[in-house]
C-alpha cells in the first residue's frame, strides 16, 4: 500500500533530488547561499559561529550555565569564549555592577557609593 510515508532515514537532511544525506560541503553551500541572499554579505562557517556568539553574549540574558553549554558545544572553554567573544566596552561591562550599587544605595539610605 503506497500511503505516501517515506521510509525513515537515521539522517534528518537530505538531499531532495536524491534522498541522500547532505554532506557538510552541502550545507556550507546552502547557508552561504542564504546568508548572501538575505544580507547579501558572503559569509562561513566559522563567521556565522562567530555572529552567533557574539549576539548571544552582547544581548546578556544568556545564563552562565547556558554560555558554558554553548562553548563545550563549540569545542571552547568558557574562558576562550570570553576572551574571543566578548565585543562589550569596558563601560557595558562594568554597568551591571554599578547599576547593582546604584540600587542598594537607593534601597539601604547610602553607604557604598
Amino acid at each position: 500500500i503506497d500511503d505516501g510515508i517515506v521510509d525513515p532515514s537515521p539522517f534528518l537532511f537530505l538531499q531532495p533530488r536524491t534522498g541522500n544525506p547532505l554532506t557538510a560541503n552541502s550545507v556550507y553551500q546552502i547557508v552561504s547561499r542564504c546568508c548572501y541572499k538575505y544580507k547579501q554579505k558572503k559569509t562561513n562557517p566559522h563567521l556565522l559561529r562567530d555572529m552567533i556568539v557574539t549576539h548571544v553574549r552582547k544581548n546578556g540574558d544568556a545564563s552562565e550555565k547556558e554560555l558554558e553549554a554553548l562553548a563545550l558545544f563549540m569545542g571552547h572553554s568558557i574562558q576562550m569564549q570570553r576572551d574571543s567573544y566578548d565585543r562589550r566596552t569596558l563601560e557595558q561591562k562594568v554597568s551591571p555592577a554599578v547599576k547593582l550599587m546604584q540600587d542598594m544605595n537607593s534601597l539601604g539610605g547610602g553607604g557604598i557609593l
